[in-house]
C-alpha cells in the first residue's frame, strides 16, 4: 500500500495522479483489491473543459473510493478557443454547468483539503461564492484558489463586469475556516471585511478591478490578521489607491470611505517572499510605502504593460519604484518604512524599465543577492552589473551584487551578457548562467564556458 501511494505521490503531474491509480489498479486481481481498498490514492479529484458523462463518472467513483480521506480538488474549466470579445454569457461552460458539479462536490466539503478553480468568466465563480456561503464547515481546507483568468480588469481603465455580479459575497459565508493557510485570487474578489481571511501563510491578490479591490482599511486589516504571513503577492493591484490615477474615471465601490484615512505602515515580520506586479509606478510607490517587510529574502518585481491589450510591454517607468526601495533600505520613519533589500537573497526583475543610475543605485544595495533573474529588462539593468566607479574622477571601482553567483536572462544582449562576466571575473566570478535558447550563440556560449561560468539553455515562461 505505501509503495502504491509513494507511486502517485512521486508525481507534480495532476493528470498524472489520475492515471497511476488506475494503471496500479490493472496489474492483477490482488493489486486491484489493495488498490481499491486504499482510500488515499483516489483523493485526487480533476475536472476538466469540455466536461463529459465520463469525467462525472470518474469524479463519482473517486469520491466513493477516497472514502474520509482529505480531497485535493483541481477544476479546469477555461476554454483554449474563446473569444474574449464575446459577451461573457455566450461561453460554453456556464453558471448552471457549475452549479451541477458544485451540488455534487459540496456534499464532500467537509473533506476538501485542496481546491483549485481556473474559468475564463466569473459566473461559474460567482456560483461557487454563492453556494458556498450555506456550507457551515470546511474543518481541513488548507490551501484555496480561484481564478479568473482575464488580466484586462487590472488595466488602468477597466472596470469590473458584469456589473449584476459585482456585489461582493463573504469567503464561505463569513465562517472561520481554521485550517486555511493558503488563499490565491486571480480576478476574484469577495466581501472583504466579513471574509474571515486570517492567519495565512500565503495570500495572492491578482488582477483584481479596481472598483472591487480591498480599500486601504481592509487591506490592513487582512494582513494584520495573518501575523505569520511567508509569502505575499499583489499583480496589478492591491489596496485601492486613495485618488484616481490619471486617466482612471473608474467609480470606487459601495463599501469605499468617503474620504480615505491616512495610509498606516503595515509590519509583516515574517514575510520572507514578496511578488509584485504594477501597471502604474505611482500606484507602486503608494503601495510598497505601506509595507514594512524587516525580513524579506525574495523579491520579484514585474512591469505588466498595456493590459488594455493584454500585451506584456511598454511598462511604465519604474525608476520612482527603485529609488524608493533604495532609499528604504536604511532608514524606518513615518514615512520611510523598513524594506531592507540589503538583506535580499533572491530578486527578479521582469519587464523593468528605469534609468541607469537609478540601477546601479539600487544593485549597490544588494550586499547579498545570490541569484538574479533578469527578464524583458533594458540593456541598462545588465550594464549596472559591471563594476564601475562612482564618478569620472575616482580610480576606486565598485561592485554591485558582490555575492551573485547565479543569474538568469531572458531577451538579452549576449554579447553584452559576456562582457558583464568577464569585468566580473576577477573580483566576483559567476557560477551559473540560464539563458533562453534563442538569446546566446555556441559562440558566446562556449566563451561563457571558457571564463568558467555553467550555463543553461532554457524555455523560461512568464512569471
Amino acid at each position: 500500500m505505501k509503495i502504491f501511494l509513494l507511486a502517485v505521490d512521486d508525481t507534480e503531474d495532476r493528470y498524472e495522479t489520475i492515471l497511476r491509480p488506475i494503471i496500479i489498479s490493472q496489474v492483477s486481481t490482488r493489486w486491484r483489491n489493495v488498490a481499491i481498498s486504499t482510500g488515499a490514492l483516489w483523493s485526487n479529484i480533476i475536472l476538466t473543459f469540455p466536461t463529459s458523462r465520463g469525467q462525472l463518472s470518474r469524479a463519482i467513483t473517486w469520491l466513493k473510493r477516497s472514502r474520509s480521506y482529505p480531497l485535493a480538488i483541481y477544476l479546469d474549466f477555461r476554454d483554449p478557443s474563446w473569444d474574449w470579445d464575446l459577451a461573457e454569457s455566450s461561453h460554453p461552460f456556464r453558471w448552471q454547468d457549475m452549479e451541477a458539479l458544485l451540488r455534487l462536490l459540496i456534499l464532500h466539503v467537509k473533506r476538501w483539503k485542496q481546491f483549485e478553480l481556473l474559468t475564463d468568466t466569473w459566473a461559474p465563480i460567482f456560483t461557487v461564492l454563492h453556494y458556498s456561503r450555506r456550507v457551515n464547515s470546511a474543518p481541513i481546507l488548507e490551501s484555496l484558489s480561484l481564478s479568473r483568468c482575464n488580466a484586462f480588469f487590472a488595466s488602468k481603465n477597466a472596470t469590473f463586469a458584469p456589473v449584476g455580479m459585482k456585489t461582493p459575497v463573504p469567503l464561505f459565508g463569513g465562517i472561520v475556516l481554521g485550517r486555511l493557510r493558503e488563499v490565491a485570487f486571480t480576478g476574484v474578489h469577495v466581501d472583504w471585511s466579513e471574509s474571515q481571511l486570517r492567519n495565512l501563510t500565503t495570500l495572492e491578490l491578482r488582477y483584481l478591478a479596481s472598483d472591487v479591490t480591498p480599500t486601504k482599511v481592509e487591506f490592513a486589516n487582512i494582513l494584520d490578521s495573518c501575523p505569520s504571513l511567508r509569502h505575499l503577492s499583489l499583480i496589478g493591484r492591491g489596496p485601492r489607491a486613495d485618488t484616481p490615477t490619471s486617466g482612471n474615471s473608474s467609480p470606487v465601490s459601495e463599501n469605499a470611505e468617503a474620504t480615505p484615512p491616512p495610509s498606516r505602515i503595515i509590519e509583516l515580520k515574517f514575510l520572507a517572499s514578496f511578488t509584485f506586479g504594477f501597471v502604474e509606478a505611482g500606484y507602486a510607490c503608494e503601495v510598497l510605502s505601506m509595507l514594512s517587510l524587516p525580513n524579506i529574502k525574495e523579491l520579484s518585481l514585474i512591469g505588466l504593460g498595456d493590459l488594455d491589450t493584454l500585451a506584456f510591454y511598454g511598462a511604465d517607468d519604474a525608476t520612482p519604484i527603485l529609488e524608493l526601495l533604495t532609499r528604504r533600505d536604511h532608514h524606518s520613519t513615518s514615512t520611510e518604512t523598513t524594506f531592507p533589500i540589503s538583506n535580499i537573497h533572491s530578486l527578479k526583475l521582469d519587464s523593468i524599465y528605469a534609468d541607469k543610475t537609478a540601477f546601479i543605485r539600487f544593485f549597490h544595495e544588494t550586499h547579498k543577492l545570490h541569484y538574479l533573474g533578469l527578464f524583458n529588462s533594458q540593456h541598462d539593468s545588465l550594464i549596472a552589473l559591471q563594476p564601475h566607479s562612482y564618478d569620472s574622477h575616482s580610480s576606486n571601482f565598485c561592485l554591485p551584487c558582490p555575492t551573485l553567483r547565479y543569474l538568469e536572462c531572458r531577451n538579452t544582449d549576449p554579447q553584452m551578457l559576456l562582457d558583464v562576466v568577464e569585468l566580473r571575473s576577477a573580483t566576483s566570478p559567476l557560477d551559473h548562467i540560464t539563458l533562453e535558447l534563442e538569446d546566446v550563440t555556441p559562440e558566446i556560449r562556449q566563451k561563457l564556458l571558457d571564463a568558467g561560468v555553467g550555463v543553461t539553455l532554457d524555455r523560461i515562461e512568464f512569471i
